[in-house]
C-alpha cells in the first residue's frame, strides 16, 4: 500500500504551492459566474469551464521520500441542458501488480445555484462515490455531484499523492466546451529528468521555466526508512525546475466531420521519466524503447506468458482443429471457435483481466481476454502468432516518437503465414475473420516480440463496396416501379448484416424506407449468415415520392437512394485532418424505361472528377439506348487519411459531386 503521509507533507505542500497565486480560490465564486447565462465567445456553448488549475509536485518528506503530488481545481458553468452531463466527474487512480496505489485525499465538490437572489450550495456526500476496476493498471473513482441544474456553477477539488514517478500527470488545455482559463504547474527536482511533449493546436498564454535553490536532510532514523543516497545529517542543496504553463479563451474542440478521436487533437501536455540521478548513486534509466516495451509484454505473465503457458488448450485445439493440415483452414476453425463460444463485454483492454482458464471457464472477457485466447490457441496449433498491440479510434492516435505502453487500449493476432500478414481479432461474431473492427483501424499496431521492433499497419488492405443496381418503369404519371438490387462487401456488409440481426427483417426494412413514402412489394435477403460473403438484398418496389411534373415536362433525379444531398466539408478552413476511417468504393447503377407517351429533353452530361495521385475519383456516366437512360455514378475514396493541406481539394470536390448528383432528368411530352 502506498505510505500513508504525514500532517507535516501537506504543509510542505501548502508552502510550496503558496509560491505563486493560484489562478483560482475554491469556494470563491463571483457573482457574474453565478448570473452567467451565455458564454459570449460561443453562443452555443452548453456549458463552459470558467478555471482549471492543476499543479504537479516532487517533494521530499522526511521519513518517507519524495513523493509525487498532484492537485486540481476545476469550476464550471452549465449553460444548457446537454451541458448537464459535466455535473458526472472521473478520476483515474493507477495502481501495481504490488498492491501500491495511488492515493485520492481532499476530494470535495460543490454545486452553486443562484436563484432569487439567494446562493444555495450543495456540498457531495461520500455516499456519492464510486469506485471500480477500469484494469490491471487503473482503478476508476466515479462521482456525481448534486442538485446540477442549467445556470448551476459546480467545482471540483481533489489531491492524487503516488509514488509512480513515471505516471506524471498529463494536463489537458482543451476540452469539447470552451475553456476560460487552464493552468498547470510543475516542480521537479534536479534529480529527476522528464521529456515532455508538447500536442495540439492551441497557442498557450504562458510557457515559463525557472530555476530555483531548495534543500533537504534526514538523519539516522530516517536513513534507513530512505533507499536514497543522501548523506547523514548535512544540509542537501538542490536545484529544482519550476514550470508555468496557461492557455486563455481557449476554444472547444468541436467535432468536425469524418474526424478520428477529438482526443487524438486535444491540446495538451505529456510527460515521459527520463532517468533519475541521485547523489553518490548512478543514472535509473526510465525512458525505453519500442523493443524494450514489447520484449517486456513478450515476458509477461499475463500477456507473452499466457500465450505460450496454458497447456491446457492443447488438447482442446487438437480436438477442433481435428485431421486439418492446411494453417488457412487451422486459423478459421481456431477463429470461429472463439467467435462463436465466446462473449466480448464490450470493454476494451491490452491486458487480461484474469489468467485465461478463468476466461475459458466464464466464456467472455475483455477484448483482451478474447485475443490472447485466440493467439494461445494458434500457438498451440503451432502458427506463427503474435499478439499486436495498438490504440483504438476512440482512444486517440499512437505516438510513435514517444515510447509508452500507456498509449494503448486493446490488443489483436499477428499470423504470419506464407510470407503475408494476417491480422485476426475474435471480439465480434458476424465480422469477417479477414478484417479487424473498425475501432482499431488507427494507424499502425506494435507487435510483441523479443526480437526486434516491428510495426504492422492496421487499415484493410482492400476497399469495402456497396453495388446499387435499379431498374425502374413508369407506372403512372408520377409513380415509378420496379426492382431495387443492393450487394455490399467487407465492411460495409458487417454493418448491414449487424443492424439486419439486431432489428430484425422488419426493423431493418423500417429503417431503410426511413422517411420514403415507398412502398415494398416484396424482399430478399440473401448470405444474411454466410459473413466471408457479400450481404445482398433484393427489393421489389413502388415509388410514388420522386417524380414532379409541370404542364408537359417531367422532372425527377436519378439517385432514388445514396444521393450526396449536401456537401459534408462546410468550413472554410480545416483544423483537424479528415479520417475516414477505410477507404471504400460506392457504385450507384439505374436504368429507367421512359414512358411512350414522352422524349428526353435534358439529360445530365457524364463527368470524371479526380483529386491528385488518385486518392479519391468520381465517375458519372449518362446515355440513352432505345427507350431506357442508363446512368452509373462511382465515387471511390482510395486513402483513410487526409490532412488539412490537402482540405481545399477535398472540399471542391465533394462539391463537384452534390452538384452532379442534384442534376435532374427532363422528360417532355411528345
Amino acid at each position: 500500500m502506498l505510505r500513508i503521509f504525514a500532517i507535516i507533507f501537506f504543509a510542505i505542500l501548502t508552502q510550496v504551492s503558496q509560491a505563486q497565486k493560484p489562478p483560482i480560490k475554491f469556494g470563491d465564486i463571483p457573482l457574474d459566474q453565478l448570473k452567467m447565462t451565455r458564454y459570449e465567445k460561443d453562443s452555443s456553448a452548453s456549458a463552459v469551464i470558467l478555471a482549471d488549475f492543476g499543479q504537479s509536485i516532487i517533494v521530499y518528506v522526511n521519513g518517507i521520500g519524495f513523493v509525487l503530488s498532484f492537485s486540481r481545481v476545476r469550476r464550471i458553468k452549465i449553460l444548457r441542458k446537454e451541458g448537464l452531463d459535466f455535473g458526472n466527474y472521473k478520476i483515474l487512480l493507477y495502481h501495481d501488480s504490488k498492491g501500491n496505489v495511488e492515493k485520492l485525499t481532499e476530494l470535495k465538490a460543490v454545486t452553486y445555484n443562484y436563484e432569487n437572489d439567494q446562493l444555495e450550495k450543495q456540498e457531495m456526500k461520500s455516499d456519492a462515490i464510486f469506485k471500480e476496476k477500469y484494469d490491471d493498471r487503473f482503478d476508476l473513482i466515479n462521482f456525481a455531484l448534486p442538485n446540477v441544474k442549467v445556470g448551476s456553477v459546480i467545482e471540483i477539488t481533489y489531491k492524487i499523492s503516488s509514488d509512480f514517478f513515471f505516471h506524471f500527470q498529463e494536463w489537458k488545455f482543451q476540452n469539447i466546451i470552451p475553456v476560460v482559463w487552464s493552468e498547470y504547474r510543475a516542480t521537479i527536482p534536479e534529480y529527476f529528468t522528464y521529456n515532455k511533449y508538447m500536442e495540439g493546436y492551441v497557442s498557450l498564454t504562458v510557457n515559463e521555466e525557472q530555476t530555483s535553490d531548495n534543500s533537504l536532510s534526514i538523519n539516522e532514523f530516517e536513513k534507513t526508512r530512505t533507499i536514497y543516497s543522501f548523506p547523514v545529517n548535512e544540509e542537501i542543496h538542490f536545484k529544482e525546475k519550476k514550470y508555468r504553463w496557461a492557455g486563455s479563451e481557449i476554444p472547444a474542440l468541436k467535432e468536425e466531420p469524418r474526424m478520428n478521436s477529438y482526443e487524438s487533437y486535444l491540446s495538451k501536455i505529456r510527460f515521459e521519466l527520463a532517468f533519475t540521478k541521485f547523489p553518490n548513486s548512478g543514472v535509473e534509466t526510465f525512458a525505453g524503447d519500442w523493443g524494450e516495451i514489447s520484449n517486456q509484454y513478450a515476458k509477461s505473465p499475463d500477456f507473452g506468458g499466457a500465450i505460450s503457458g496454458n497447456n491446457f488448450l492443447k488438447k482442446i485445439v487438437e480436438n477442433i482443429i481435428g485431421n486439418h493440415t492446411s494453417n488457412s483452414e487451422k486459423i478459421k476453425l481456431l477463429q470461429e471457435y472463439v467467435k462463436n463460444n465466446f462473449s466480448w463485454d464490450g470493454r476494451n483492454r491490452e491486458s487480461l483481466s484474469s489468467d485465461l482458464g478463468k476466461v475459458f471457464k466464464d466464456k467472455k472477457g475483455n477484448s483482451a481476454d478474447i485475443n490472447l485466447l485466440l493467439a494461445a490457441m494458434l500457438e498451440k496449433a503451432k502458427l506463427n502468432v503474435s499478439p499486436v498491440l495498438l490504440s483504438t479510434r476512440d482512444n486517440g492516435i499512437v505516438r510513435e516518437t514517444s515510447p509508452n505502453s500507456l498509449q494503448f487500449n486493446y490488443v489483436v493476432c499477428l499470423v504470419k503465414l506464407n510470407g503475408q500478414n494476417i491480422l485476426l481479432d475474435a471480439t465480434d461474431k458476424l465480422l469477417p475473420g479477414s478484417l479487424l473492427p473498425e475501432r482499431c483501424l488507427n494507424g499502425r499496431g506494435l507487435v510483441v516480440n523479443r526480437d526486434d521492433v516491428e510495426w504492422v499497419n492496421l487499415q484493410p488492405s482492400i476497399k469495402s463496396k456497396t453495388v446499387i443496381n435499379v431498374d425502374l418503369n413508369f407506372a403512372k404519371a408520377a409513380e415509378l416501379k420496379g426492382n431495387l438490387q443492393i450487394e455490399r462487401t467487407h465492411y460495409d456488409a458487417f454493418r448491414s448484416r449487424t443492424e439486419y440481426f439486431s432489428k430484425g427483417e422488419e426493423g431493418y426494412l423500417k429503417d431503410f424506407l426511413g422517411s420514403r413514402s415507398w412502398k415494398i412489394i416484396k424482399s430478399e435477403f440473401q448470405n444474411a449468415g454466410e459473413i466471408q460473403q457479400s450481404f445482398k438484398e433484393f427489393h421489389e418496389i413502388i415509388i410514388n415520392d420522386h417524380i414532379s411534373s409541370a404542364g408537359e415536362m417531367i422532372y425527377l433525379n436519378p439517385f432514388v437512394m445514396d444521393r450526396e444531398e449536401e456537401n459534408p466539408f462546410k468550413l472554410e478552413k480545416r483544423e483537424y485532418p479528415v479520417d475516414f476511417g477505410r477507404p471504400f468504393d460506392r457504385l450507384y447503377l439505374l436504368k429507367i424505361t421512359l414512358p411512350e407517351s414522352h422524349t428526353i429533353e435534358e439529360l445530365p452530361k457524364s463527368k470524371v472528377l479526380m483529386l491528385p495521385n488518385s486518392t479519391a475519383k468520381y465517375y458519372y456516366n449518362a446515355t440513352q439506348t432505345g427507350n431506357a437512360i442508363h446512368i452509373s455514378s462511382n465515387l471511390v475514396v482510395n486513402r483513410s487519411l487526409f490532412t488539412q493541406d490537402e482540405y481545399a481539394n477535398l472540399k471542391e470536390f465533394y462539391n463537384q459531386v452534390v452538384a452532379k448528383q442534384a442534376e435532374q432528368i427532363v422528360l417532355k411530352k411528345k
